[in-house]
């Protein structure tokens, strides 16, 4: 994981626009993207994983992954991570390949290797 811990607590710190690099198309795979997904704190506690790995369809974005992850780890996981309307919950974390991420309609984008998504939940303790 290669995250800035200080855009966990505040993620003002970093900038949210920011997205990792995108591949040239000609190392690109067209079909599906892999991403894994790891789990930090209470939300390991809560999902029994510590980390669980997607294929996705190209142009999917961090709110389909999400939706996949619920339908396999249950609403509980979900009221977690997002509210009733969809959105992501203020104390909720996600970082995508080491960026955090608060629009859950941001993109993955294809790269060689896997994508990783680091969702961390802020409980009092942590800093939430």
């Amino acid at each position: 994981m290669s995250i800035r811990w200080d855009a966990v607590v505040d993620p003002a710190a970093v900038g949210t626009h920011r997205i990792p690099p995108l591949l040239p198309q000609s190392e690109r795979n067209a079909n599906s993207i892999r991403v894994r997904v790891q789990f930090f704190g209470a939300l390991a506690a809560l999902s029994g994983q510590q980390s669980v790995e997607l294929l996705l369809p190209a142009g999917a974005t961090v709110a389909d992954a999400i939706g996949i992850l619920g339908d396999r780890l249950g609403e509980t996981f979900l009221s977690h991570v997002i509210d009733a309307s969809g959105a992501k919950r203020r104390y909720c974390r996600l970082f995508v390949a080491g960026y955090p991420v608060e629009d859950l309609q941001t993109p993955f984008y294809p790269t060689i290797e896997l994508t990783e998504i680091d969702i961390i939940l802020l409980i009092a303790p942590e800093g939430g």
